[in-house]
């Protein structure tokens, strides 16, 4: 995807209200267009052949239907031979490995919140494999929340190793920002972000921007809407 692009979005959900919830979560984005959503598998490959969608939100009832094989089926019937699927489940269970097995881009425990969802599309349709941010701190990626040499007690995070700068570099990838919009946004040229970058990773040991992302979130760097809503009650 490139700077102004609009990120295509299917989501597929048995139930009219909740592919409507979405619709409206999206709509406040200019940088987004929510196509026909897909109440079942069958009607999910189709979406995928008509409109070609950026990004596949998958976001199915427990024990609704086999997801892992849905997802399978969907990257198996793109066009492209990929599928930028993201897929939010109600637990961390067998599912998870069988999920990044058959090509889900993305996974998303479904209690994310409204922020963390529009991330993570974002971050899927820039071509990122990610697992947010409390799949990895449930276990799925202890790397990420204990990068070494960095802390040794869940909770304690090494932000006062960056500058400031870095900081809001840090807190702009977690929003999902490419390069070029952080450029824009913190008016500094594009080379700049990327040597910023490079810094914060390897100052927090992380690998690479997805675990940023993930590190970001787990720090409280970035607060949710619900938190924020919190903070100013």
């Amino acid at each position: 995807m490139t700077q102004g692009a609009i990120t295509r979005v299917m989501i597929v959900n048995d139930r009219t209200v909740t592919r409507a919830g979405y619709e409206s979560l999206f709509d406040k984005y200019v940088d987004f267009e929510i196509t026909e959503g897909a109440r079942d598998l069958e009607n999910a490959i189709a979406g995928m052949t008509a409109a070609e969608p950026d990004v596949v939100v998958v976001d199915l009832p427990p024990h609704s239907f086999d997801v892992v094989e849905t997802v399978r089926c969907l990257v198996s019937a793109a066009k492209s031979g990929i599928a930028p699927v993201l897929v939010l489940i109600d637990q961390l269970d067998e599912r998870v490995h069988g999920l990044l097995r058959v090509g889900a881009r993305g996974l998303l425990l479904s209690q994310a919140s409204p922020a963390e969802i529009i991330a993570a599309v974002r971050l899927v349709a820039a071509g990122y494999t990610l697992a947010l941010p409390t799949i990895a701190g449930a276990g799925i990626d202890r790397a990420v929340a204990a990068p070494d040499g960095c802390h040794a007690e869940p909770g304690a995070f090494c932000l006062e190793h960056l500058t400031r700068r870095e900081a809001d570099v840090l807190r702009l990838i977690a929003r999902g920002l490419s390069n070029a919009e952080i450029s824009a946004a913190l008016f500094v040229s594009e080379s700049t972000v990327k040597s910023h970058v490079q810094r914060l990773l390897g100052k927090l040991k992380l690998r690479n921007r997805v675990h940023a992302v993930i590190y970001a979130y787990q720090a409280g760097l970035v607060r949710s809407e619900a938190q924020l809503v919190q903070a100013d009650s």
